[in-house]
């Protein structure tokens, strides 16, 4: 019986081993996301730089070139609020799947801890009731 309970043991400690990786690597993974999308933002942003240049090299009067930038300063807002809608969303994504990923575990090592303490109460049943039927016999 201690074997099996060192089993038990054993195997909660690997669960929680478990669920740390989990979380860790879901944690590395909302990271690499966050990053491509900053990636990809910068090189939106410089895309824009680049055709925004071009486009205000090309005005022929203040009025085209004030209009040009009214446009330009509400597609950049309209970026700017895209990534971080974007960046929100992944990051809410990533804690909906890591509370998935710890309920799961927890879940898992409370029917552990149950199953342990149902052999752990079984073995002291059984050694007192071994010891009420040596004592029986011994008064007999």
């Amino acid at each position: 019986m201690i074997q099996q309970q060192q089993t038990y043991f054993l195997e909660l400690y690997r669960a929680g081993l478990r669920a740390a990786a989990d979380i860790a690597k879901a944690s590395i993974e909302n990271a690499q996301r966050l990053h491509a999308q900053q990636v990809d933002a910068l090189r939106q942003a410089l895309d824009t730089n680049n055709t925004s240049a071009r486009q205000l090299t090309e005005a022929s009067s203040i009025t085209d070139l004030l209009a040009l930038q009214l446009k330009l300063a509400g597609a950049q807002a309209e970026q700017t609020a895209d990534l971080w809608t974007r960046a929100w969303r992944t990051a809410s994504e990533t804690q909906v799947a890591m509370l998935g990923q710890v309920q799961s575990q927890v879940g898992q090592l409370s029917d552990r801890m149950r199953e342990t303490y149902s052999a752990a109460t079984r073995v002291v049943e059984n050694a007192v009731n071994n010891g009420v039927n040596e004592s029986q016999r011994r008064s007999a």
